[in-house]
């Protein structure tokens, strides 16, 4: 779509007519959030399989469905299209619908390998074409105020993150734990300290026995269900991630070490406790009057729980890609990000400690 049509866009009917490629396991949620946001008209779907297509025209009867995911880039009605296909297609798909005029929006990994995810990023660049990467976490209410409380430095000087994030895989899958998992923590250490790391140390085991393998078809398959994962940032600042598939105890849990205190977000909490504050707990006391060394003193710091806003992150995710291709704004998820991740997952899956 050129710049001209874009403005027609703006200054008439302000609508963004969108189509949805791919309707599987995350595909409905896309249509049901871009159903609901302003100015957007989610008008056709597409699926390999009919009874995707038999549902999600049950659930949403005025929107158009076909098995040709092509009939969607050629439409030219269309202004922008959503790949929520394997992560293999996403190059082949987003290109193409780049190519013919449309904004898109890829959900993560934006592609299988940073070659892949680099041209996607040159394309819509060529193209002035949007790409937005669906990082749904950077739209959470924890993710959002923690960018804001580390802005002002509440914990000080941020010195290192821990994050967790474990739970049995899927039923079947062609990617290891790090790419189903790691996207997320990745966007979210990424877009919390505005910088990419230097150092990547990563450790993985294929772990032969456990939860894992109890589901069907998964003992066949050697693929990394368990991994450390450690980043090294110029600013001073490391990461430590663990991604795991080998406990049914779903954890999603991030912890923020900053000179004058913590931030814990814990995802599996209810919105009231997700995010919490904890004081340094630290007092120099002096020894004695004719003395200038000091003795610390630890005690209970003080904890905080941080109010948040509620709405739910895809929903904003979906608002903030047509408010920005309406509108012509930047994207806070856009393909750089989702460039730099994929690099972080390509390396953390090919060497065990390698500079990048």
């Amino acid at each position: 779509m050129e710049r001209g049509a874009l403005s027609k866009i703006k200054s008439a009917t302000k609508q963004l007519n969108i189509g949805i490629i791919g309707c599987g396991y995350w595909g409905p949620n896309l249509i049901r959030n871009f159903f609901s946001v302003q100015n957007c008209r989610v008008k056709r779907v597409s699926d390999l399989k009919s009874g995707r297509l038999d549902y999600i025209k049950k659930e949403f009867p005025s929107v158009e469905t076909t098995k040709d995911y092509r009939e969607l880039l050629k439409d030219k009605s269309l202004h922008a299209v959503v790949v929520a296909t394997p992560v293999t297609t996403h190059r082949e798909i987003a290109e193409e619908a780049m190519f013919l005029g449309k904004h898109v929006f890829v959900e993560k990994p934006l592609a299988f390998s940073s070659e892949e995810a680099e041209a996607l990023v040159d394309t819509a660049k060529r193209l002035d074409k949007k790409l937005a990467v669906g990082h749904v976490f950077q739209f959470a209410p924890a993710v959002r105020k923690i960018k804001e409380l580390l802005k002002k430095k509440v914990i000080g000087k941020v010195l290192h993150i821990t994050s967790t994030r474990v739970n049995l895989g899927p039923p079947e899958s062609e990617v290891d734990v790090i790419w189903d998992l790691g996207p997320h923590d990745f966007s979210i250490i990424l877009h919390l300290l505005n910088e990419t790391p230097w150092k990547v140390q990563a450790t993985r085991n294929e772990y032969p026995f456990g939860p894992f393998n109890i589901l069907k078809g998964r003992s066949k398959k050697k693929l990394t269900n368990d991994a450390h994962i450690d980043l090294s940032f110029k600013s001073g600042i490391t990461a430590h991630i663990h991604l795991s598939w080998l406990s049914s105890n779903k954890m999603r849990l991030i912890q923020i070490f900053g000179t004058e205190g913590t931030l814990v977000y814990d995802e599996m909490l209810a919105l009231d406790g997700k995010l919490k504050l904890y004081g340094a707990g630290v007092d120099s006391r002096i020894k004695s009057k004719d003395s200038d060394s000091g003795a610390l003193g630890y005690h209970s710091g003080d904890i905080i729980i941080i109010p948040l806003e509620q709405h739910e992150p895809l929903r904003l995710e979906c608002q903030e890609f047509v408010n920005a291709v309406l509108n012509d704004k930047p994207l806070i998820n856009n393909g750089q990000i989702g460039l730099d991740v994929v690099k972080l997952l390509e390396t953390s899956s090919e060497s065990f400690n390698k500079n990048i």
